[in-house]
C-alpha cells in the first residue's frame, strides 16, 4: 500500500506531465501558426530549413552543392522567401477565420438571422488557409528538385533551333504564374473582402447588452479596437498581394525573355 508522500509524488509528476505535454502541443502550434525561415548566407538558409524541416543527408549534399553558385543560392533564397510568403498568408487566412467566427456577424447588421452567412465566410478562410499552405509545400518540393536544368538552345551543330528549350523554359515560368494568378485571383480580393466585412459587420458572437456592467463596456472596447486592426491588417496585406502578383508577373516575362524564337 502507498504511502501518502508517494501518492503526492505521483499525482505532482501526473500533473506535470500533462502540462508539459499541453505546452509541447500549444508550442507547436504556434511554431505551425508563426512559421518563418530567417534569410541570411547560404549556409545561414540551409540551417534555418534544418530547424524547421527533416532534411536528409542526401537532401542537404543537393542544398549545400546549389549553395555553391551563385545562381543557386539565389534560388534557396527565392525559394525561402515563397515558403515565407505561403506562410505568412496561412496564418492570415486562419486569424480571419477566428475574426469571423467570433467577432463579425454581417447577418445581425443586416437585419438577416442567416448561420450559413458566417459558415461561408469562415470556411472559406479555411479553404485558403489550406491552399497558402499547399502552396508552402510545393515550393518546399521545388525547393529539394533544384532549378530546372535547361537543355542546349539549338541542336545539329547549331544549324536547328531546339524546341525542347522553349519547353523547358516555359516550364520554368509556371510557378511565377501560379502565384500571380494566386496572389492576384485569391489571396487579394479575399483580404479586402474580409477587411470590408470586419469594418461593416464587427460584433462579439454574444450581444454585448446581456454582459454585466463593465464588461458589456470593455468587451465592446476591445471588440472595437481589435477589429479596426483587423481592417487595417488585411487592407495592408491586400495592397501587398497585388505587389507580389506584379513581382511574380515580372518573373514570369523574364523567363520568357530567354526563349529563342
Amino acid at each position: 500500500m502507498s504511502s501518502e508522500p508517494e501518492k503526492l509524488i505521483e499525482t505532482v509528476t501526473s500533473s506535470y506531465a500533462s502540462a508539459r505535454s499541453i505546452i509541447t502541443k500549444l508550442s507547436n502550434l504556434f511554431s505551425f501558426t508563426t512559421f518563418k525561415i530567417k534569410r541570411g548566407k547560404p549556409d545561414e538558409n540551409i540551417a534555418a530549413l534544418q530547424a524547421h524541416w527533416k532534411l536528409s543527408e542526401e537532401q542537404k549534399h543537393i542544398l549545400f552543392t546549389l549553395s555553391s553558385t551563385k545562381s543557386g543560392a539565389n534560388f534557396i533564397d527565392e525559394k525561402i522567401q515563397d515558403m515565407n510568403r505561403c506562410a505568412f498568408h496561412r496564418s492570415a487566412f486562419l486569424l480571419n477565420a477566428f475574426l469571423q467566427l467570433f467577432f463579425v456577424d454581417i447577418g445581425a447588421q443586416l437585419a438577416l438571422s442567416i448561420i450559413w452567412i458566417k459558415v461561408f465566410f469562415v470556411v472559406s478562410n479555411l479553404v485558403l488557409a489550406f491552399i497558402a499552405h499547399i502552396s508552402k509545400l510545393t515550393s518546399y518540393d521545388e525547393l529539394l528538385a533544384g532549378p530546372n536544368a535547361l537543355p542546349p538552345r539549338r541542336r545539329l551543330f547549331g544549324l536547328l533551333t531546339n524546341r525542347r528549350y522553349n519547353r523547358a523554359v516555359k516550364k520554368k515560368s509556371r510557378p511565377y504564374a501560379r502565384q500571380a494568378w494566386r496572389e492576384n485571383n485569391l489571396y487579394r480580393p479575399a483580404y479586402f473582402i474580409n477587411a470590408t466585412l470586419i469594418f461593416i459587420g464587427g460584433q462579439f458572437i454574444l450581444p454585448l447588452d446581456r454582459l454585466i456592467f463593465p464588461f458589456g463596456l470593455i468587451f465592446g472596447k476591445i471588440i472595437g479596437l481589435l477589429t479596426t486592426l483587423a481592417t487595417i491588417f488585411d487592407v495592408w496585406r491586400g495592397v501587398k498581394s497585388g505587389d507580389d502578383a506584379r513581382l511574380a508577373r515580372e518573373k514570369e516575362v523574364s523567363v520568357y525573355r530567354d526563349l529563342n524564337i
